[in-house]
């Protein structure tokens, strides 16, 4: 099968479209025939061996396939797999202490990660929804706890999960604010958020103080974030490496999201993401051998929605 590889850790140009076996499905898992793959920020981290699924790799395990989340048709069943069909479409994300492999014409995916994809839905849409909106679920209901009421705050609003998260924030009755560059100032009055132009405004100057704070930038947002929280406010701080250690020593909550498979609730939410009701964007469809220019363009840390990987050719 063609499978997008890398034999060692560095920058984008370390990826490959080469050969590489089928995978055969182990007891509880199904061998998926990929349609489409999203690309995450994870995958670059992976790639260049900053996170911490990197720093538990070994040499055996290159050539590495890349790759936390698709969508396509069952191809073969594990032994022991109930609940689903050779020809279903489905879509998912392993747990992290999976291999996983998405960047793949094939990739044997655990049966508890997996749910259905609705009957006629975009299949790209599907490859680029499971890690965003597990993500987004996560911050915003799981650990943020975002309530009826509430004010909320989202850095980096129009990233895949910042795009969910306040729309999640939004359908619990919050009052939401996020920050983009001036370009997507238009998604977010879309979405329905007070929009926050980072270039030429002080989040701290033009919102209130908030509830909740959802961090996906960190570097320039974390600190000054601190002082924009009501007493009892919490922050949920996106990237997986940062440190909480300055809100913890002022009694501040604050989490990073953790969290595993919830196919229930990717099922449960897969009509509205099919009928548009909740809002997946695909900024960019590429094929699979121009998955270096998708890495590329998630390290600048300014890409828009979602970039997916068409599989179908």
């Amino acid at each position: 099968m063609r499978a997008a590889l890398i034999d060692r850790f560095g920058g984008p140009d370390e990826l490959y479209v080469g050969e590489a076996p089928v995978p055969e499905p182990a007891a509880d898992e199904v061998l998926v025939k990929v349609l489409a793959a999203g690309t995450n920020p994870l995958d670059y981290k992976i790639r260049d061996g900053s996170s911490g699924i990197a720093k538990k790799l070994t040499p055996d395990d290159f050539p590495l396939i890349l790759g936390r989340e698709c969508c396509g048709v069952i191809e073969a069943l594990g032994s022991g797999v109930t609940g689903f069909e050779v020809g279903q479409t489905v879509f998912g994300m392993p747990a992290l202490t999976h291999p996983a492999g998405c960047y793949a014409e094939f990739v044997a995916m655990p049966i508890d990660c997996l749910a259905p994809v609705p009957d006629g839905a975009d299949p790209i849409l599907f490859g680029g929804t499971a890690l965003v909106l597990s993500t987004a679920l996560t911050a915003a209901v799981d650990q943020g706890r975002v309530q009826q009421g509430e004010k909320v705050l989202i850095h980096g609003g129009t990233g895949g999960v910042g795009q969910l998260s306040v729309q999640l924030c939004l359908r619990a009755g919050a009052e939401v604010w996020a920050t983009a560059s001036t370009r997507n100032q238009d998604r977010l009055v879309e979405l329905g958020a007070h929009p926050i132009d980072y270039s030429t405004q002080e989040f701290t100057q033009v919102s209130p103080k908030m509830d909740l704070i959802i961090d996906g930038a960190y570097f320039d947002t974390f600190l000054p974030s601190l002082d924009h929280l009501v007493d009892g406010g919490r922050i949920v701080v996106l990237p997986s490496l940062a440190d909480l250690s300055p809100a913890k020593e002022r009694g501040i909550e604050a989490h990073i999201p953790v969290f595993g498979p919830m196919p229930d609730r990717l099922a449960a939410l897969a009509p509205d993401i099919a009928a548009g009701a909740l809002s997946i964007e695909i900024a960019r469809v590429l094929p699979l051998e121009q998955v270096a220019d998708a890495h590329r363009e998630l390290e600048t840390g300014h890409s828009r929605g979602k970039i997916v990987l068409d599989l179908r050719a």
